[in-house]
């Protein structure tokens, strides 16, 4: 049987935790993920206990590997993460997704065991306060920078619905093959690092 993490870094996301939780503690109850844990890059607000109200577990990540000294943001939870948590698969998440789903998880693990996939990028459509699809969809950042910039490695990239979305499945082989950028890098250069890696199906 395929075992499948749901990892979610998070620091002092207690607000978006109430609803990632629930999602997370329906994934494992519906048998879609194998476990779910919060990887936790030291919060200093009730983050930890919003989660562990639904069952959720966390791994406190500056005690992960602490010869790597501190935490540098979700790329470096995100390594740490995937070497301490044994896997076949990992789904990520972003802990602040308002509208966060169980369809989400589900759409991301469909196609695991799928012949030649190893990496499953996520998107969505970003609506305003009237559920009204925004006129820029991607966001201006990834129209700005992230697309202009992923056009230089390859325009199928830059073509992806949303390429700076967080939201990925990612073969354990794969994930703990990857160095893990710092800093608020993580998903372009996942991206780029995959393709290069794998190539796009």
């Amino acid at each position: 049987m395929t075992k499948i993490a749901l990892l979610v870094p998070a620091l002092n996301e207690s607000a978006g935790m109430q609803r990632t939780a629930r999602v997370m503690r329906e994934a494992l109850d519906s048998g879609v993920v194998s476990s779910a844990t919060v990887l936790d890059g030291g919060s200093d607000d009730d983050t930890v206990e919003v989660a562990l109200q639904f069952g959720i577990r966390s791994l406190h990540i500056p005690s992960v590997q602490p010869e790597l000294g501190p935490v540098l943001g979700k790329g470096d939870s995100l390594f740490r993460g995937v070497h301490a948590v044994p896997a076949d698969w990992y789904v990520f998440l972003d802990a602040d997704l308002g509208n966060i789903s169980i369809d989400h998880v589900v759409a991301l693990t469909k196609h695991i065991g799928a012949p030649g996939i190893s990496f499953v990028k996520g998107g969505f459509v970003r609506v305003d306060e009237h559920d009204v699809p925004r006129a820029v969809p991607g966001g201006r950042v990834t129209e700005e920078v992230g697309r202009p910039l992923l056009a230089q490695v390859d325009t199928a990239l830059a073509a992806l619905s949303q390429p700076l979305s967080g939201q990925v499945a990612i073969s354990g082989q794969l994930a703990r093959s990857l160095q893990f950028v710092t800093g608020y890098g993580i998903e372009i250069a996942m991206l780029i690092d995959v393709y290069r890696t794998v190539g796009m199906a």
